[in-house]
């Protein structure tokens, strides 16, 4: 296999697109294939990037969480079809408000009364239906936070008070659902949320350095990617090194919260790809969940809300589900997710292939995506 022509692509990420610096890796069957590293951890500083620099990975976590959720789920602590409102009550009755473009006739028969008339199900939750929001100015948030707020499971609870955009599981948003998986996977575990991804996901993988909230570790914190924010224009400017989706220290973000490494989130990736057993023999999933995990759930008219040509939404992944409609090279069935700074992931069980690709800037376009993964598999012998 060649890998020359990715090698060459993402130079053009830094050279053309004016990504500061990029991280790929490329396993297969365990195996890593290629590597490449290039460009800037910080421009202005000339710090070069290395390979064990760390990222926000934003939602890049949204992977993480749900494989954690999906883990509790072999268990046999909930079914896909319960009610939200079995395991967090105060989620029972369900405030609804329509708006564009979610107003279609359906939903403005079910606003009249002000409330859901369908319960949020666990796998609304999965596959972003629930009708939630990303509003983190909502004023159940704010006041939430006034009132002293902190932990994973107080300000999940507060966002019940939000209002939904739809009748849970008529439409797709991407929204705070997966940060409510964090803290379901706490009432299902007995454990804080981010203890339980140690146990049972970080440290039994090896991933030394994924973790949620930025580092306090002063070497940690050196070793940080800076952020930086790509106009529509092309202008390319650093921004403050934070996150706004870690609302606290203690919250631990499901959906955009986890700072990584690409040393560490290709072992997850590998692991996904082969099935749910990593290369050190853990098996993280069963060959079954994963496969669960990666499929289609999304209607017709989901997959219109989703947007993204020729892909479906599986349990927090894209799910490619036509080749004429997406142009893409990849099998159907490649699975995969993407963070608000550019990362982005690719799982390919049929070929037990994948892809760990990381970045730190804001303003990226989704054409790029489609690029790379066709330069990746004109590059293999299949």
């Amino acid at each position: 296999m060649n890998f020359t022509r990715l090698e060459k692509y993402l130079d053009r990420m830094v050279n053309e697109y004016g990504v500061p610096g990029v991280d790929c890796s490329v396993f297969r069957e365990h195996e890593e294939l290629f590597r490449y590293c290039t460009g800037y951890a910080d421009k202005e500083e000339k710090r070069l990037l290395k390979t064990d620099d760390l990222y926000i990975i934003f939602s890049m976590s949204k992977m993480l969480t749900v494989t954690a959720a999906l883990q509790l789920l072999e268990k046999g602590r909930y079914a896909m079809h319960d009610p939200l409102s079995r395991y967090l009550p105060e989620f029972e009755k369900m405030k609804l408000e329509v708006l564009p473009p979610y107003n279609d006739e359906y939903n403005v028969e079910c606003g009249k009364s002000g409330y859901a008339k369908a319960p949020i199900l666990i796998r609304h939750l999965f596959t972003m239906s629930s009708g939630m929001s990303y509003n983190l100015g909502d004023p159940a948030i704010l006041n939430a936070l006034r009132d002293g707020k902190k932990t994973t499971r107080e300000l999940v609870s507060a966002m019940a008070d939000m209002p939904l955009g739809f009748e849970p599981g008529t439409r797709f948003r991407y929204s705070l659902s997966h940060d409510v998986l964090g803290a379901l996977i706490e009432v299902w575990s007995g454990q804080s949320f981010g203890e339980y991804m140690k146990k049972n996901i970080f440290e039994p993988l090896g991933m030394k350095e994924t973790f949620f909230g930025l580092p306090k570790n002063e070497e940690q914190r050196s070793r940080l990617t800076s952020r930086y924010l790509r106009s529509p224009e092309g202008k390319v400017e650093k921004q403050p090194l934070e996150c706004r989706f870690m609302l606290t220290e203690e919250y631990e973000c499901g959906g955009a919260g986890i700072v990584s490494r690409v040393d560490d989130y290709k072992i997850f990736l590998d692991a996904l790809a082969n099935g749910g057993v990593a290369a050190n023999g853990y098996r993280l999933l069963s060959p079954s969940t994963v496969e669960l995990m990666g499929m289609n759930h999304s209607s017709e008219r989901q997959v219109m809300d989703l947007n993204r040509a020729g892909y479906g939404y599986g349990l927090g992944v894209r799910s490619h589900i036509d080749k004429i409609k997406s142009g893409s090279i990849s099998p159907i069935g490649e699975f995969g997710w993407d963070g608000a700074a550019g990362g982005f992931s690719l799982v390919d069980t049929k070929n037990k292939l994948s892809m760990t690709y990381f970045q730190e800037m804001h303003g990226w376009e989704l054409r790029w995506q489609y690029e790379m993964r066709n330069v990746l598999y004109s590059c293999l012998e299949l």
